[in-house]
């Protein structure tokens, strides 16, 4: 897909042109993603089974109501245990099955735990080519996860999805949609997080000015203090 990205009042646009003609209804489908709550890295364990911390636990409890006032009828997760277990008491609360997307996992970084990873996080913003060994660039995640939502969308027109994933994955979602998009705001996206993405006219519309409300902003916390991060 050819990329266009342009600014209007609190929004940002990726896509293609619109083809419909004046006076026709268009389908308007809006996707909440939403960065897992806080995690408890082990690096005896794969990165897949990392679950929740006690603070995280909380938070997906505290995501209830908010996401209940969202209105999300459909929900999408990446298959790593602390994004499906963010989404568990909504999902239980609202009964909505989960269905989960290989496409929305994390980054591969390395085949290793790496202590020290703020080298690592800048250079990968800077060439999005880089990769280390055992490890997945920028760009082929940022391909990943842009055709995954694409195809929730195609399945879901004009509903409303929580779409369940990871911060580096989802920043460079957001990047497809503004590449401006970099290091400083990522850096910026908590745990957890929801961003609203609308899709309209082909294209994406992000808008960058949405707030979850108070409640949401009470339990997010700074992505750096999950226990065990050096970033």
């Amino acid at each position: 897909m050819e990329l266009v990205a342009r600014r209007a009042p609190g929004a940002l646009f990726a896509g293609a042109e619109p083809a419909h003609s004046l006076g026709t209804p268009v389908s308007v489908t809006t996707i909440y993603l939403i960065r897992h709550a806080q995690s408890l890295p082990r690096p005896e364990q794969e990165e897949a089974d990392w679950a929740l911390s006690p603070l995280g636990e909380a938070q997906a409890r505290g995501l209830v109501p908010v996401l209940r006032a969202l209105n999300i009828r459909r929900l999408y997760s990446s298959p790593y245990r602390r994004c499906r277990d963010t989404l568990a008491p909504y999902a239980s609360e609202a009964h909505l099955d989960v269905v989960l997307e290989s496409r929305l996992r994390e980054r591969r970084i390395a085949s290793g735990w790496i202590s020290d990873f703020r080298a690592v996080w800048r250079r990968s913003w800077e060439d999005f080519s880089f990769a280390l060994d055992g490890g997945e660039s920028s760009w082929t995640c940022r391909q990943r996860i842009t055709a995954a939502v694409e195809a929730i969308v195609a399945r879901h027109p004009g509903e409303t999805i929580g779409v369940g994933s990871h911060g580096n994955a989802i920043g460079l979602f957001l990047h497809y949609v503004d590449p401006t998009f970099g290091v400083i705001d990522a850096t910026h996206i908590r745990t957890p997080e929801i961003s609203r993405v609308l899709h309209r006219d082909g294209r994406f519309v992000w808008e960058r000015a949405f707030s979850a409300g108070p409640a949401f902003e009470a339990l997010a916390t700074d992505f750096r203090d999950t226990p065990g991060v050096v970033a």
